[in-house]
């Protein structure tokens, strides 16, 4: 039998170590493991990140890009902490089973895969919107989330020098919001 993994592991990966599913259940029952979420699982009082969702769908293979509210957490737009993790996922992929709030937004292929990049979340490596893309996301999904939060988040990217102009109009320009940016960004110049 291999060793357990210090991080969050599925299944799959423990009974790869010679771990069979019912000594998981049996290790949880005894408190040497923690079940996360549905099939992952991680060592009892192992460090685990603050954001262990971002962590389950990683481990899982999901492929999805950390968006809007969660986003603006991860570029430290914002203090407050979401209910539930924002992700982004191509139109027709499939929707994950977890057991932890999770709201998702479905977009065409162009606008997936605009502005995501490779981060490291909390040690755990995943894709996660550009600030110009996120802000661009709040203008595009703002009957979701809030006109007032995506000015909000405008005015501090701006001030903050997170993202340029440019770079904004274009993923305005990808998400079909430009038309009504541009006005903001005068606004804000003006």
């Amino acid at each position: 039998m291999g060793k357990i993994p210090d991080k969050m592991f599925t299944a799959k990966e423990a009974a790869d170590c010679g771990l069979p599913r019912w000594r998981l259940a049996q290790m949880v029952d005894t408190g040497e493991l923690e079940r996360v979420s549905r099939g992952v699982y991680m060592k009892s009082g192992a460090n685990g990140s603050t954001m262990p969702e971002v962590e389950v769908l990683v481990a899982r293979g999901t492929y999805f890009v950390v968006a809007l509210e969660s986003a603006l957490r991860i570029h430290e737009f914002s203090t407050a902490t979401p209910h539930e993790l924002w992700i982004a996922m191509r139109r027709g992929a499939r929707t994950p089973k977890v057991d932890f709030p999770l709201k998702i937004v479905r977009v065409d292929d162009r606008s997936f895969d605009m502005g995501a990049e490779w981060r490291n979340v909390q040690g755990v490596r995943a894709r996660v919107y550009s600030p110009a893309k996120t802000v661009a996301d709040l203008f595009k999904f703002r009957n979701k989330i809030g006109m007032e939060r995506a000015l909000e988040a405008l005015k501090d990217g701006l001030r903050r020098r997170l993202f340029t102009v440019d770079e904004l109009l274009k993923c305005a320009k990808v998400d079909r919001v430009f038309r009504i940016i541009v006005p903001y960004i005068e606004g804000y110049f003006g």
